[in-house]
């Protein structure tokens, strides 16, 4: 026994000197970089890629077996391009639980990683292949004799390899679940995602095979599962990973967003697939479209199961500080618990918060934003069309230019369902404020009823109020509301409210107008419709609409009025300080006189119409009496089309006093205005009465405007109108001079000039006077702000004026310097006999001065007469100047001065004719 014993001691200890020499001269000769094209080979036919590895391969077998690569790169499928590479990976497996399908990995750190993203215009990433899934397995529990059928063979290699290559060609990785569970069960300690080893059932004759090792530790399953080749599920267990200075670069077709993050660094806890496992990163993010500058770092409790397509990301904190396209973020935080189910389309949020304060740039610039949404529950299962909100409240805040918002909205409680829908009213605010007042507008939705496929609200309520100064305008509107969810159609079917508007302006300080309308929504065919019922001071209003393409709107309505009264909208602020009655204060408690502060100049109204670039609206108005200031107009209509940058009234055309209005009008997104516009036949005096207060021109007549400018207020509009003014008229008169009855003045001039005792030249406007004309023909040219007579011609018998030189009106200083030519060309009629001296003779008269009180002297040094000419040298013009001298201020220029508010160009041209007519 002894002997039996001690024979089988050495046969051990020689066995085992044998093992250990056997194992050193395996180490001392095998060189694991043999296998690199093997490995290539594997990867170019499952995957259709070109792995390459530039560096050496170092292997330890014991007691772990431990691989170390450098320089490894991955190709894009079927393409040249890098998809992925490392400059070093190390990562060490345990042997021993290779024998129970267990791969655990101790540690794994990666230096250099790189990869290039990309999305192809249909969606599909470049990396898709990459994850292919197989079903899960019914039952994932290995069988006693999985061990066997699992077993590397290297006599079958070359026979697998090939196998491998036309199975790789058409299937996908095989991942799935060891030992699945039902969602409820998920996460249990025993679960984990395997990787199917190559379906090998021959037994192994000897030899080690690094090849098959590497299929088994490397995602890359060279069978199908459809082969009927029995095959073991494989589970894998990290211990860690550690990543390193780390860049992924993204390319999105869809989007156009090109970026990369770059200084990536990331640190795992233990990672076992469909367990939660931690995981904390940070990196420097950095966009070219949109543009981004930003750091970012986050932590999380990470859960992903590739298999079921179940992700989740638990007390999730995500730090985001820099730049993120238009927004400068000082800080964005996302915190919270998340989980989604790609296959049920199942997301579930708690305690979820969203933070940002920072500033936003680009076209609508934000300044000091802060903005919060917080969600304590959430629940969204599209599978089953169900949606569960508590407590959910949004915040935001900032400033836009010179004005400040505020908005906030709560939902405490909705609860959706296929058979029902219930939940609390849900509230909305908005704030506005700005120097020139306060914006409020709130909204509530109560009585949400119906089921997922149909939602209803009984009351859909808007409160808002605007009140700038003295006005003061309120808005309510209810309605029920209704959504079909799938139809993606809805509305609101019976809005009713009313307009209520105060203002000192109005008659009795305020009014009010009840509506009533209809809206409808329709998302699949991209169309809103509505139709607006109001009655405003008696009359009735309607407004339709209906909008396309609601993304970027293309806008179409028509409105029809019998009476609208811009002045009731719109009252005349002059007007209500007019009618403001002073304080009344006794004289006992009357203050002793201060002197009154000089108040600042109003900056000047600036108007722009770059928000033309961005709409496209076409309509039509058709009103049956329109009235505007005291000007009155009947049948008016005209088409609006704003498009492309433009905005043209065209086919305007009305009823305006007697006469007939006509034209277009035009503006752009440039601030450049068009005015084309024909008066024919209109009662000019009655139209003059109405729009500027005055009654210096009677008759009937046709006014032509041809009219363009630039700028972005009054001022600048004035100063760069550039065109043409024509008007004719018959059978009037011109009020306020009588050019006749100068002229016979002149005559008595020259008569009594050697008496000493000269009669008075009228030179100041006097509406008792008036010269009658036959026919009247004037034409002004302007150029920036600048206007010259270019016709003048007045038919006043036995008069004829023409126009003279200088000939210029200044609208930006509002005065005029006008040369006219007066002669007497019929000395039959009985005003003809008295002037029969100056028949034949030119007397000029030049009307010079501000718009708003014109003079006009007699050019006596001009007159081509001899005894004009005679007089002139005996004294005369030193005659007049005494007689004007002896008069006060009779000639004098005594109007007052221009005032500094801006004025209405076309206005100024109706001042500019005034004067030119002597006015």
């Amino acid at each position: 026994m002894k002997f039996w014993l001690k024979r089988v001691l050495i046969g051990i200890v020689v066995l085992m000197i044998v093992a250990l020499v056997g194992i050193a001269i395996f180490l001392l000769t095998f060189d694991p970089n043999a296998y690199k094209s093997k490995l290539e080979e594997i990867v170019y036919n499952r995957f259709h890629r070109t792995l390459t590895i530039e560096g050496d391969i170092q292997l330890s077998l014991f007691p772990r077996i431990g691989l170390a690569v450098e320089d490894v790169s991955l190709s894009d499928r079927e393409g040249d391009d890098t998809f992925a590479s490392i400059d070093s990976a190390r990562f060490a497996v345990a042997i021993w639980p290779l024998m129970s399908n267990r791969l655990v990995v101790d540690h794994v750190a990666l230096s250099g990683f790189r990869a290039w993203v990309r999305r192809d215009e249909h969606g599909q990433f470049n990396f898709d292949d990459l994850l292919g899934r197989s079903p899960v397995a019914a039952s994932l529990t290995a069988p006693a004799a999985s061990a066997q059928a699992t077993a590397f063979s290297s006599t079958n290699d070359k026979s697998h390899a090939s196998h491998g290559r036309m199975a790789g060609a058409q299937s996908s990785p095989q991942l799935t679940l060891a030992g699945a569970a039902p969602a409820s069960s998920a996460g249990g300690a025993d679960d984990a995602a395997t990787v199917s080893a190559p379906g090998v059932t021959s037994e192994r004759k000897g030899g080690f095979d690094l090849s098959s090792l590497l299929e088994r530790l490397l995602p890359f399953s060279t069978a199908s599962a459809g082969d009927g080749v029995g095959q073991t599920d494989f589970q894998i267990d990290i211990a860690g990973l550690e990543l390193k200075n780390g860049e992924i670069h993204f390319y999105d077709m869809v989007s156009g967003a090109v970026g990369r993050i770059e200084k990536l660094e990331a640190n795992t806890g233990r990672v076992t697939f469909n367990q939660a496992f931690d995981v904390a990163l940070k990196g420097h993010l950095v966009g070219e479209y949109p543009d981004a500058d930003a750091s970012i770092a986050g932590q999380a409790l990470i859960r992903f199961d590739p298999a079921q397509q179940i992700y989740s990301a638990q007390k999730l904190n995500l730090q985001v500080q820099g730049k993120l396209a238009d927004l400068q973020a000082k800080s964005a935080a996302l915190r919270g618990n998340l989980a989604y189910d790609v296959n049920s389309r199942l997301l579930n949020v708690s305690n979820f918060e969203l933070s940002v304060q920072g500033d936003v740039g680009g076209a609508s610039p934000i300044a000091g934003l802060d903005t919060t949404l917080v969600a304590p529950r959430l629940k969204l299962d599209r599978s089953r069309a169900e949606l569960k909100v508590e407590k959910l409240a949004y915040r935001a805040k900032g400033k836009q230019k010179d004005q400040t918002f505020d908005i906030a909205l709560d939902a405490p409680s909705l609860a959706v369902s296929p058979e029902s829908a219930s939940g609390e009213p849900v509230q909305a605010t908005l704030k506005l404020v700005d120097p020139q007042g306060v914006t409020g507008v709130s909204m509530a939705m109560s009585g949400l009823g119906g089921d997922a496929s149909k939602l209803t609200l009984k009351e859909l309520k808007i409160d808002a109020t605007d009140k700038k100064e003295n006005r003061v305008v309120r808005l309510k509107m209810t309605s029920p509301a209704s959504w079909q969810v799938f139809r993606k159609l809805g509305g609101l079917s019976a809005m009713r409210g009313d307009i209520r508007i105060e203002d000192k302006a109005l008659p009795g300080g305020s009014f009010e107008f009840p509506f009533i309308g209809s809206m409808q929504t329709d998302l699949n065919k991209d169309q809103l419709d509505s139709e607006i019922n109001a009655v405003l001071s008696g009359s009735k209003l309607n407004f339709t609409l209906s909008a396309t393409q609601l993304k970027d709107p293309k806008v179409k309505f028509a409105f029809v009025a019998d009476t609208l009264d811009f002045n009731t909208l719109f009252p005349s602020a002059v007007l209500a300080e007019a009618e403001a009655p002073p304080p009344e204060v006794s004289a006992s408690e009357k203050p002793a006189p201060k002197p009154a502060p000089s108040k600042p100049a109003a900056p000047p109204e600036k108007f722009n119409f770059g928000f033309l670039d961005s709409v496209d609206v076409r309509g039509t108005f058709a009103i049956d009496q329109l009235q505007v200031q005291s000007l009155q107009a009947s049948n008016f209509k005209t088409t609006l089309l704003a498009n492309k940058g433009k905005l043209t009234l065209s086919d305007i055309h009305a009823g305006l006093y007697d006469g007939e209005l006509g034209g277009v009008i035009t503006a752009t997104s440039k601030n450049n205005i068009g005015i084309d516009l024909d008066l024919k036949n209109v009662n000019v005096g009655a139209f003059l009465h109405d729009y500027a207060g005055e009654d210096r021109l009677v008759g009937h007549g046709t006014v032509n405007l041809n009219l363009t400018s630039q700028g972005a207020t009054t001022a600048a509009l004035t100063a760069g109108l550039t065109g043409s003014t024509s008007i004719k008229m018959h059978d009037g008169a011109v009020r306020g001079v009588d050019l006749a009855q100068t002229l016979n003045e002149v005559n008595e001039v020259v008569r009594n000039v050697f008496s000493g005792q000269l009669p008075q030249v009228v030179t100041q406007i006097d509406m008792g006077r008036q010269t009658a004309f036959s026919l009247l023909e004037a034409r002004v040219d302007f150029s920036q702000g600048q206007g010259k007579v270019s016709k003048l011609d007045i038919q006043a018998l036995p008069l004829r004026v023409t126009q003279g030189n200088p000939s210029t009106l200044d609208l930006v200083n509002r005065q005029l310097d006008v040369l006219v030519n007066v002669r007497v060309t019929d000395s039959q009629s009985v005003e003809g006999q008295r002037l029969a001296d100056l028949k034949g003779v030119t007397v000029p008269v030049r009307i010079s001065g501000k718009f708003s009180s014109p003079t006009y002297q007699v050019q006596w040094q001009d007159i081509r007469s001899k005894v004009v000419k005679q007089a002139v040298k005996e004294g005369l013009i030193d005659m007049l100047s005494n007689q004007k001298a002896k008069g006060g201020a009779a000639g004098a220029d005594d109007g007052p001065a221009a005032s500094g508010k801006q004025t209405d160009p076309i206005k100024s041209i109706g001042d500019a004719l005034k004067g030119l007519l002597g006015q």
